[in-house]
């Protein structure tokens, strides 16, 4: 079957359309792809800080109520 080459234009063009279409979102999503495995990896790197920043904590620091009793360190208040 033989096709007019007004039609035959007409149709590379419109595969053309969809393709230069289907390439730019393929760019579109690759961009996407990127900014998400960036936003992962410093949110992995903010977590690793966080549970290294917990682990450094001390869970309670007791005070002493008897100056004589030194087996306990000496805290002070963070209003002085």
């Amino acid at each position: 079957m033989t096709m007019p080459p007004g039609k035959r234009t007409a149709l590379e063009r419109q595969r053309a359309r969809e393709r230069a279409a289907r390439d730019a979102e393929v760019t579109r999503l690759h961009v996407r792809v990127r900014e998400l495995e960036h936003t992962n990896e410093a949110l992995g790197k903010a977590i690793g800080l966080l549970h290294l920043m917990s682990e450094q904590e001390p869970d309670a620091i007791p005070t002493r109520t008897d100056p004589s009793d030194s087996s306990t360190p000496i805290t002070r208040s963070s209003s002085s």
